[in-house]
């Protein structure tokens, strides 16, 4: 007979197990992430922590059987924990795999960047704000970090505009030397800063050869007249990203422009404060032109706000969700437990995936707590849901009392091979 019950052991248990999921899964994020790859890193991501939070509702309904009774834990117990790790770890992070591959494709844009334009401010004022040249030795070294499998092109402008490197792909040491010589062997100069120059020039190094997943790192320390929406206008059309660096103690204004574009183009604006910095500043934007989505970080760029990437999300963590509540269902063979357990997981899979796109930032430790908040709510209202959906007590569905009947009659196991050996 079904009945709506809840087991509050079970939704604790379930909820640790969710916390320590998150915990391990913020370990591999901090520790994994640029070293394998993102499908990979969300199938395990995924895969453990539903292995926790099966564990954790294993244990519980072991020590009290309030939803499966006691006849489950007498005769099928055993058959549970064999069931644990491929309906959990196995299944959940298969599927996450798939479902990370979705996300991370580029049907609107290239989830990293494969080609990099720098557009470097020559202008007079450079003398005095970057007198040791910090800039083109910051580019260098940026330069030589990049894979093989990079495009660069360097552009530089003062009153007018130098194209300094065309794009070229980056596929071996010896191209890369001879990039990194022009950078340090070029001259001072001098004249005005014309910013819609460079972003001109800029763009026809993408337009002559391919602008899809191209990054722009723009530097200037001044600031010219600029016509922003018709300027932006093709590095928005194609999904361009433009990062900006500047310095605010130099010119004020300037800051702002250099703000306002990257703001634009889904870049970012980072502030130099000494030039010595700019090395560290030029390496944090190839790792960030590097780095691929995933389903539990921050979408930024051109795909911040993009619908298709935000729904995708979404339904993701719903699917992931439902999935989890069926793999307890097959933990415990119990069907009416994989009903209640899936239309819960999938309720819980919503509510947690509308929680990561709406609450993840740019700001680390708030993102830790929008994930965290997403795993416990994920655990918790996965399990309360036989509340709603009645489950029955089950000593077992037909694949697990087929088993266990046949250990227990060997003789009617015996008789059914010799009929299937007559048969043959």
């Amino acid at each position: 007979m079904s009945q709506r019950r809840v087991s509050l052991l079970m939704l604790i248990c379930s909820l640790v197990g969710g916390v320590i999921g998150f915990l391990v899964g913020e370990v591999m994020l901090g520790k994994l992430s640029g070293e394998i790859p993102q499908w990979l890193l969300m199938g395990l991501y995924f895969g453990q922590y539903a292995f926790f939070i099966g564990l954790m509702c294993l244990i519980a309904e072991m020590i009290s059987p309030r939803l499966n009774g006691v006849g489950w834990k007498q005769r099928y117990l055993g058959f549970s924990w064999k069931m644990l790790v491929p309906s959990t770890f196995l299944m959940v992070g298969v599927v996450a795999m798939l479902l990370q591959l979705l996300y991370g494709s580029s049907f609107q844009q290239a989830s990293g960047t494969n080609n990099i334009i720098m557009v470097l401010d020559t202008s007079g004022s450079m003398q005095s704000s970057d007198p040791d040249n910090q800039l083109f030795k910051a580019a260098a070294d940026m330069v030589q970090r990049m894979d093989s499998d990079m495009n660069i092109a360097v552009v530089t402008f003062h009153d007018q505009t130098n194209v300094l490197q065309p794009l070229t792909e980056l596929s071996s040491q010896s191209v890369k030397d001879e990039v990194v010589k022009k950078l340090l062997r070029y001259p001072r100069t001098d004249g005005g800063t014309r910013i819609d120059l460079a972003l001109q020039a800029g763009l026809d190094q993408m337009q002559a050869n391919q602008m899809a997943n191209s990054t722009v790192v723009l530097m200037s320390d001044g600031y010219s007249g600029l016509d922003v929406p018709a300027a932006l206008a093709p590095y928005k059309q194609n999904h361009v990203i433009v990062h900006t660096v500047g310095m605010s103690k130099i010119d004020a204004d300037g800051t702002a422009l250099l703000q306002e574009i990257a703001a634009e183009t889904g870049g970012s604006y980072f502030n130099v404060e000494h030039a010595d910095q700019m090395t560290g500043i030029f390496g944090q934007i190839y790792d960030m032109s590097r780095t691929d989505r995933n389903i539990v970080s921050e979408r930024t760029g051109a795909t911040e706000a993009n619908m298709f990437y935000a729904i995708t999300r979404v339904v993701s963590v719903l699917i992931l969700g439902a999935l989890l509540g069926l793999a307890l269902g097959l933990i415990f063979d119990n069907r009416h437990l994989a009903k209640s357990f899936t239309i819960g997981g999938a309720v819980s899979g919503l509510l947690a995936g509308l929680v990561l796109e709406m609450g993840l930032s740019s700001i680390d430790l708030l993102d830790m707590v929008v994930r965290l908040l997403a795993c416990s709510l994920l655990a918790v209202i996965l399990t309360l849901f036989t509340l709603f959906v009645p489950a029955s007590m089950s000593g077992g569905s037909s694949f697990a009392k087929r088993r266990l009947n046949n250990r227990q009659n060997p003789r009617a196991l015996d008789a059914g091979n010799q009929s299937s050996k007559r048969f043959e």
